[in-house]
């Protein structure tokens, strides 16, 4: 079955401010603030890499006095904060790194982004597309259907319909009306005095919706609220108007407008350049020419279940891989994700592979000499992981291998985006294997893929010239311990 097409609609502004306020103290040298330029781009970077979708846009606000609502109700957000001052001079650089990642940025007259995500949300839903909706703002439940979700990439979360009657106790399409009865402290709308969101979530499902709650006002409990409902029923009316997104916003952009593209690279690189973000410009910067990358990462603790992250890039292409071992140590999942990563290659490459594993690099490029000349690699029971390390051997043999260490948990994205999948293969790995088993040694029965055998005689272990022999300690499973 053919999956559908996928859509992505980002509320910037949000994105803006949730980048602003959760990175702080980044600079350039001459103390130019890019805080907010830097996690925005980030987490751009982080959505395109693990969602892929298909098209793309990122919606901007208009200055809350231009909007519709704001002539209807001029109190309408008067109590937010203003911009912090050091915010608005990074929101041009944040639209030039979309405009080098030929990304749409879009916005309209007289409407919020919220009016511009439900109007293209149902439009391209309309037509099959799968909508998500990139926002933490719980306004945009409203417009949530079987194709239109919310992702909140802050929590890890995304909401559907079930999602929605959980968080208001209502379907999406009654969302406006729990609203208009509430309000909205946010957004400063008024709703009816002494109506809270819990409240209203029953009055409405009580009688199905605001004008039927205004109408038989008569019949709700407490005196008091009756008084305010049948006082502010025209507050009510307006709060919901409010709070109600508008989906027929004129805009002349074409699906096609939003398809995804790869970055412009002569205009994005000397952009991050300016900005001095290293790590992005790496994440951005193509392998050279004939050469793959292989980054590689595990996670796991001392015999526990251990997961594995790969990402390989050769050219403008990216594959990812990742895996489950039910029983593994750390350093186990570490020679396990460079295995399955090398194992991906159909034919002899010049391979640059990145580990934070110093076990790992300095295994490869050192010890192994070692081992091979005085015998301990091809002596059964003489090397911890043996096995991993023979067929590491054997698949190294079958390329031109340079290992690279990089900092592990420091800011380098491939690095980060590999442990990130690891833990989350590990974790996937127990859920599926509890699941499966039904006990709670499902992880220890869990059947993971095996790493093949090597047969040391089909090695043809040659000494090998003698390097700089290191001692090191060595931790409680009998590994050399490195830092």
């Amino acid at each position: 079955m053919n999956k559908s097409p996928q859509l992505y609609l980002l509320d910037g502004s949000s994105y803006i401010y949730r980048a602003y306020y959760g990175i702080r103290d980044v600079a350039t040298a001459d103390g130019m603030p890019t805080n907010a330029v830097f996690g925005f781009t980030r987490m751009l970077l982080g959505l395109l890499q693990e969602h892929q979708p298909d098209y793309l846009a990122v919606v901007f606000d208009r200055p809350r006095e231009e909007t519709f609502r704001r002539e209807l109700y001029p109190e309408y957000k008067a109590h937010r904060d203003a911009m912090p001052e050091d915010l608005p001079p990074q929101i041009g650089y944040i639209r030039q790194v979309l405009q080098a990642l030929q990304i749409p940025a879009l916005e309209a007259p007289r409407f919020e982004a919220d009016d511009v995500i439900a109007t293209l949300a149902r439009r391209y839903a309309a037509e099959g597309i799968e909508v998500t909706v990139v926002t933490g703002d719980k306004d945009l439940m409203q417009i949530v259907d079987e194709r239109i979700s919310l992702l909140d990439t802050m929590k890890d979360t995304r909401s559907g319909p079930q999602e929605v009657m959980k968080r208001f106790g209502v379907p999406p399409e009654l969302v406006a009306d729990v609203l208009g009865l509430a309000g909205d402290t946010s957004d400063n709308i008024p709703g009816v005095p002494g109506i809270g969101e819990k409240t209203a979530s029953e009055l409405v499902q009580r009688f199905g919706s605001l004008e039927d709650v205004l109408k038989w006002s008569s019949l709700v409990n407490g005196k008091k609220r009756r008084e305010n409902l049948l006082a502010h029923a025209d507050q009510a009316r307006l709060s919901k108007t409010l709070a109600t997104l508008r989906e027929d916003v004129t805009l002349e952009v074409a699906l096609a407008d939003l398809q995804r593209q790869p970055p412009n690279l002569l205009t994005l690189i000397p952009l991050l350049k300016e900005l001095e973000f290293e790590a992005l410009e790496i994440a951005f910067t193509p392998p050279p020419a004939g050469v793959v990358e292989i980054y590689s990462d595990g996670s796991g603790r001392d015999s526990g279940p251990g997961g594995y992250g790969v990402v390989l890039r050769y050219g403008e292409h990216e594959k990812e891989l990742s895996g489950f071992e039910p029983t593994a140590t750390s350093q186990r999942m570490e020679l396990i994700a460079a295995i399955r990563g090398l194992e991906a290659l159909h034919k002899p490459q010049t391979v640059r592979l990145f580990s934070d594993s110093q076990y790992l690099v300095r295994g490869m490029s050192n010890w192994i000499h070692g081992w091979v000349r005085d015998g301990r690699l091809e002596t059964p029971g003489a090397l911890a992981n043996q096995d991993l390390w023979l067929q590491l051997l054997a698949l190294s043999r079958e390329h031109e291998i340079q290992w690279e260490w990089v900092k592990g948990h420091a800011g380098h994205p491939f690095n980060e985006r590999c442990d990130k999948m690891a833990k989350r293969a590990a974790d996937e790995g127990m859920q599926t294997a509890a699941a499966d088993r039904g006990t709670e040694t499902a992880a220890e029965e869990a059947v993971a893929e095996p790493v093949r055998p090597v047969s040391v005689a089909a090695l043809c272990l040659e000494p090998i010239p003698a390097g700089e022999d290191i001692d090191f300690e060595a931790e409680d499973d009998g590994q050399l311990k490195l830092c």
